[in-house]
């Protein structure tokens, strides 16, 4: 396994949290990870009600966040080749039409607050790959050829007040449509078991915002293309879900290496039995091309409301 990759001014390096840390919850543990599993039928939403309210900003500093300009992960000769430059980006979500934007710094309780509105997020099913170890880092590519993609979220209540010390995890799968960690029958290749590629957790600080450098997600059969995440609140996992992207942004990502060779995605969001309605079920990620530190690339944004109790 891996060692979490560590970015410029993060601290030293911790062994990755075990499921003792954070809460389990009924999927699959690790020691599962040698199983054949099979990616299941498209099943249907287990969607909770939401509450929608006027989001009228959170408070707090923004954490100093210095992203890593090359990942350092090394990978055996089963892994797709090493890209620095990612490819590059075309279309655009609608937030922003005017190409691509320099992102630098941390992000702040106004990228946030300029997404409109929040809402508390509906619970969506974990599916069949996560895992209960826990790799707390921020660079999660281990070296995962793709577009680049800055992704941030803040964890906020129903009062759209931020959450502190929340521990937010995220998981998707490569740029072929494979998890790690699991045998899957994803894409082009399928690696499993000791693998441990685009998987992290981040905890929030007093502005409730977590940021992660990873690559815009592959898609593979019967699913919109999704990021998976959990939110540890003090042991428990308050919040389950999954969080999609608009389809003419990843349109354009998808006619660059390495995704063309696998063409557009076969399941739209609104197609998609586990998605719901993206747009006004709060979990369509706000996406732009951005400029970022692993050159161009996504910045993707989304206000994660939870019930913390």
């Amino acid at each position: 396994m891996s060692e979490p990759t560590i970015l410029n001014g993060d601290p030293e390096p911790t062994a990755p949290r075990s499921s003792s840390s954070l809460a389990s919850s009924s999927h699959a543990s690790s020691s599962h990870a040698s199983s054949v599993v099979q990616r299941p039928a498209v099943l249907g939403v287990a969607a909770l009600g939401l509450l929608a309210s006027a989001c009228s900003g959170g408070s707090g500093d923004a954490q100093s966040v210095t992203s890593s300009t090359d990942p350092t992960g090394q990978k055996d000769s089963k892994t797709l080749p090493r890209s620095n430059d990612g490819g590059s980006g075309g279309g655009g979500s609608g937030d922003s039409g005017e190409g691509a934007t320099v992102v630098t710094g941390a992000l702040g309780p106004a990228d946030f607050e300029g997404l409109g509105t929040c809402m508390l997020l509906p619970e969506q099913m974990a599916g069949p790959f996560p895992l209960d170890e826990q790799f707390d880092r921020r660079d999660i590519t281990e070296g995962y050829p793709g577009q680049p993609m800055r992704l941030g979220l803040r964890v906020i209540d129903e009062s759209c007040l931020p959450i502190a010390g929340a521990a937010v995890e995220v998981w998707h799968c490569d740029a072929t449509g494979d998890y790690s960690a699991f045998i899957d029958d994803g894409g082009g290749k399928d690696e499993g078991a000791g693998t441990t590629f685009l998987r992290g957790t981040q905890s929030t600080g007093d502005d409730g915002i977590v940021e992660f450098l990873t690559i815009v997600p592959g898609w593979y059969t019967g699913r919109a293309v999704h990021v998976h995440l959990r939110v540890h609140i003090e042991g428990n996992i308050v919040l389950t879900s999954q969080m999609y992207f608009d389809a003419d942004y990843v349109a354009g990502v998808y006619r660059t290496e390495p995704y063309a060779q696998f063409g557009p995605p076969d399941t739209p969001n609104e197609q998609d039995a586990i998605a719901g309605k993206p747009g006004t079920d709060g979990t369509l990620l706000h996406t732009r091309d951005a400029i970022t530190s692993g050159g161009q690339g996504t910045l993707a944004l989304l206000n994660l409301g939870v019930k913390p109790s």
